[in-house]
């Protein structure tokens, strides 16, 4: 637009240059007129013409991103979901929205998987224990067995360097996804049915022993299952919506997850037996299809992450709160405790889990569990 009005005022001051000159001049004045007024009047189609291209613009594509979450409303991840949706619509002045489904409206863990990795699924909240079937290995060593302490201590390696350089691992792994931050769950313990209790013999307190052979329900991931192998249970892989009824109808003894999940999911009414063994913890990490990532500009990635940290440590502090309360409540949920006695036996019958790792593995292992990021 500058330009076009430097050759309209240029034009200008050279035809009138050119008329303040002698009658012998008359004739290349008026020439220069006409140049003039031909410039003037292409340069001001020009104009016009550019005008109407900035107004026809948008001012940035409107993108919409689906979410699925297996769980319901009273969920750490679900809070952590809405939490993101809210500050991604805000940081990008509306032009990046979250279409949020729960209850696994669009499928189960795996399938939610398998659909970010072809690209159905645009975002969703998995375990970083499933990760490993999946191709990308070092993320899930954070969902290994007895290797945080308590919620503090995953949250501490959530926000270190080697924490970053857990969720940066999934992108190098080439494998389909992108991990934008952490989800702290808690820890994931046992809880089990009534019938399984009385098998038994309905003990006050809990033992490594009293593992041995029961059907724990577990997520579908080769870690899980190796971990209830070395606590000598008996590994049943089932989908996340048959749960329930799987503990009502007996196909398994028990099963194992988060005290938010336990409750929120009312597993407590067919499975009234909590056993705080907090063998994991629920590494939860935002994952996003990266063919999706990758179409997104620096400036919108950098929203990403940003809603991703908040939501993070909304969906931490919301997970301390609930999970005390929670416990404080199981007596009026009709939760029985049973302590565990020897717990000290359980992280030793992980040991060989451990041992299976190449070095490299185990060296990020034994930083994990010293709690030295």
């Amino acid at each position: 637009m500058r330009k076009k009005l430097f050759v309209l005022t240029a034009a200008a001051c050279v035809a009138a240059s050119l008329a303040g000159c002698g009658s012998g001049s008359q004739t290349a004045a008026t020439e220069a007129a006409t140049t003039a007024a031909a410039a003037a009047t292409e340069a001001a189609k020009e104009e016009a013409e550019e005008t109407t291209e900035e107004a026809a613009a948008p001012a940035g594509d409107s993108i919409t991103l689906t979410w699925n979450e297996v769980n319901g409303d009273d969920y750490g991840g679900t809070v952590a979901a809405k939490e993101f949706a809210a500050q991604i619509e805000e940081l990008s002045g509306g032009q990046i929205k979250i279409e949020l489904y729960l209850n696994g409206t669009l499928g189960s863990e795996a399938e939610s998987m398998q659909g970010i990795q072809m690209g159905t699924l645009d975002i969703f909240r998995g375990n970083a224990s499933s990760l490993s079937n999946y191709g990308a290995e070092k993320i899930a060593l954070t969902g290994l067995p007895f290797v945080f302490q308590d919620m503090d201590q995953f949250e501490a390696m959530a926000e270190s360097e080697l924490g970053q350089q857990m969720l940066d691992s999934v992108d190098e792994a080439d494998c389909g996804y992108i991990a934008l931050g952490w989800l702290t769950e808690g820890p994931r313990s046992m809880f089990i049915t009534e019938d399984t209790y009385a098998k038994l013999g309905s003990p006050s307190e809990f033992t490594l022993d009293m593992m041995s052979g029961l059907k724990i329900r577990v997520p579908e991931t080769d870690l899980m299952v190796n971990t209830m192998t070395a606590l000598k249970a008996s590994a049943t892989p089932i989908a996340y919506a048959e749960l329930y009824t799987s503990l009502q109808s007996g196909v398994v003894d028990g099963a194992e997850n988060d005290m938010v999940n336990y409750i929120g999911n009312s597993f407590n009414e067919v499975a009234p037996y909590f056993i705080p063994d907090a063998h994991t913890f629920g590494c939860g990490v935002i994952l996003m299809n990266k063919e999706k990532w990758n179409s997104l500009t620096e400036e919108q990635q950098g929203w990403m992450k940003e809603a991703a940290a908040i939501a993070g440590k909304t969906c931490y502090e919301y997970n301390q709160q609930k999970n005390q309360s929670i416990q404080d409540g199981f007596a009026e949920n009709g939760v029985t405790l049973l302590p565990v006695a020897d717990l000290e036996k359980w992280s030793e019958a992980c040991e060989d889990i451990y041992a299976s790792y190449d070095e490299e593995s185990q060296a990020i292992i034994e930083s994990l569990r010293s709690g030295e990021y």
